[in-house]
């Protein structure tokens, strides 16, 4: 294997694929990287075992060949090269010599006949959304897909497409966070339970502009995303997942419409002091036109006040801090409602008109 390539290429390249790599691998093949110089192009690999990133780079090929690198080390060795033309040539003995103006570094690697290869099938479930619309569906609900719980099906975000409408859906044991998305141009109907850290990686590399698309397949266990020169495949969770729809109170007592930015502030503020205290708690009180947010601890209290818009009755309810800040970060528009039914029923938080998202909360006893 013989190849040139731009030291900048080759570094952006690895550090997108490198994202895919765990920290300790059960197969040791698997902390390289597989390098694959082919026809006009270079494309790199790499893989945890279940979650896959494939990248390609421009570059002149001599000799066409393969081999895995040590994954970590390759990328902080090009990190660290001038930024010039980069001469790559691996011996028999699989060292791969680096050459970039006065720098050469060589590294030794692998035979690449060990590597596992990815297979992607073509289905019918084939999809095209922007990719700004995926990445803000997946940042509005991955916060509330818990890292491990003992029901596998929670510990990743559910895609659900069907009747031109996408629901991206996560759920603990305390909050559910649903983004809703009308797509009438696919007729597909898919269900996915996609992993946790595969839906993070894929949204850092997705772009925020609305002319940018992303190509998705489903399949086979599997999901394939296309997002122009890099290819991500990731396993899906296996099992049914939560009826999540059933959840949602159907009927409120108490229905308040308020400022987005300033309930922001109320709870932000509170929140000092609620994360100081044992039971990290936020206690909201409703009377009439207005809304008192409160926290204590053992050093000292907040107190905040605020109007609002109230069509229901009066109510004292509590919630847990961190959920309730990490509800809020994601949440847009000027304005938008909060409902409760009883101290002990969950609060739902949505938008004042539409059904974009869906936000909801289960608040802690008073008297814990």
């Amino acid at each position: 294997m013989k190849f040139r390539c731009s030291s900048n290429d080759l570094l952006s390249a690895l550090q997108v694929a490198i994202r895919a790599l765990s920290v300790r691998s059960p197969q040791p093949i698997l902390e390289g990287v597989l390098i694959e110089a082919l026809d006009d192009e270079v494309r790199l690999t790499a893989s945890d075992g279940t979650f896959t990133i494939i990248t390609t780079l421009p570059a002149a090929v001599e000799d066409e060949g393969d081999a895995v690198m040590p994954g970590r080390l390759f990328n902080e060795v090009v990190r660290k090269m001038p930024s010039g033309e980069v001469s790559a040539n691996l011996s028999h003995s699989y060292v791969l010599s680096l050459r970039c103006l006065g720098s050469r570094t060589n590294i030794s690697g692998q035979n690449a006949d060990a590597y596992p290869r990815v297979e992607v099938s073509a289905n019918d479930a084939h999809i095209e959304l922007p990719q700004s619309l995926v990445k803000d569906m997946i940042t509005r609900t991955s916060f509330a897909v818990p890292m491990e719980d003992q029901r596998q099906v929670l510990t990743g975000g559910f895609f659900n497409m069907q009747n031109g409408q996408i629901d991206m859906v996560g759920l603990d044991g305390f909050r559910m966070a649903m983004r809703t998305a009308r797509v009438s141009d696919t007729e597909h109907t898919v269900k996915a339970i996609i992993p946790l850290k595969s839906l993070e990686e894929i949204a850092k590399l997705m772009a925020d502009d609305e002319e940018s698309r992303v190509e998705m397949r489903f399949g086979n266990n599997q999901l394939f995303v296309k997002l122009g020169s890099t290819r991500l495949i990731t396993s899906l969770i296996d099992g049914e997942y939560i009826d999540y729809r059933r959840v949602i109170p159907k009927s409120f007592n108490t229905e308040l419409t308020v400022g987005r930015e300033e309930f922001a502030r109320c709870v932000d503020r509170a929140s000092l002091m609620a994360r100081e205290g044992k039971n990290n708690r936020i206690k909201f009180t409703v009377e009439g036109e207005k809304l008192f947010i409160t926290s204590n601890s053992e050093i000292g209290d907040v107190f905040e006040e605020m109007s609002v818009k109230n069509s229901g009755s009066d109510i004292v309810i509590a919630f847990n801090v961190k959920y309730m800040m990490e509800l809020i970060r994601v949440v847009s528009g000027d304005e938008m409602t909060v409902k409760f039914g009883t101290p002990v029923s969950p609060c739902v938080i949505a938008p004042v008109s539409g059904d974009d998202y869906t936000y909801l909360v289960l608040p802690v006893r008073l008297n814990a």
